[in-house]
């Protein structure tokens, strides 16, 4: 190797460096958000469950609202879309093992609950929805028109689309349970108007994903029925 190839590689390599170490410092910052956010997300879900009067409980445990979660946290980091993704799966995922956690620790149910068929199979939901909408919140806070849009359509969407598949549960439901259905799915869809609003907060985003969000909703409900999600 020459001296001149010596001396051009010792700058690159000195340059280099601090955009790595701020790089690692970042992923750090978002991972362990994204740790807390998942705690505060299992253990304040189980608690508002078992203490809020319905419908307000039925919302704590929501899927969609579960995955609201992933979708705001994607939306507050500020970061690129994969580290994003990376910070949605890690939130859902402990805050699916803090809520079992949660409850096996006050009698509410079994330490084997953590990792029995039922909390395995939320925390494959909760990598797929974490991907999905730490991804689409990502783009609600960036620049690009057509992820801004497609992003608050998807937040919205997934909301408008529970609050559908719980106003088809109705014809099953009587009495009181059949009130509180009703009142969950006004508040979903309610929350969803208003997840499109704040994170489209712009008319060129909000129009185009307004009407982007009902075939994104119907596609939710769909999805909500396939795989039997009810409260």
């Amino acid at each position: 190797m020459s001296v001149a190839a010596v001396d051009h590689a010792g700058p690159m390599t000195t340059f280099d460096r601090p955009a790595v170490t701020f790089a690692v410092t970042d992923t750090v910052r978002i991972l362990v958000i994204a740790t807390l956010a998942g705690l505060a997300l299992g253990i304040g879900d189980l608690y508002a469950i078992t203490h809020l009067p319905y419908p307000w409980a039925n919302l704590a445990n929501s899927s969609a609202v579960w995955a609201i979660g992933a979708f705001v946290l994607g939306a507050a980091l500020r970061t690129d879309p994969p580290r994003a993704a990376v910070a949605g799966v890690v939130m859902l995922l402990v805050a699916v093992e803090a809520y079992y956690g949660f409850a096996s620790a006050f009698g509410l149910s079994g330490l084997a609950t953590m990792w029995s068929e039922h909390a395995r199979m939320w925390l494959v939901f909760g990598v797929v929805a974490g991907v999905v909408f730490g991804v689409a919140g990502a783009w609600t806070s960036g620049t690009v028109w057509w992820q801004r849009v497609l992003g608050a359509a998807t937040g919205a969407g997934v909301l408008i689309g529970e609050a559908l598949h719980t106003q088809e549960r109705l014809a099953w439901a009587t009495g009181n349970w059949h009130t509180e259905l009703q009142q969950t799915a006004v508040l979903m869809a309610a929350l969803g108007v208003v997840v499109l609003i704040v994170t489209a907060r712009h008319p060129k985003v909000l129009i185009p994903a307004a009407i982007l969000t009902a075939p994104t909703a119907a596609f939710c409900a769909l999805a909500f029925s396939a795989v039997g999600i009810a409260y």
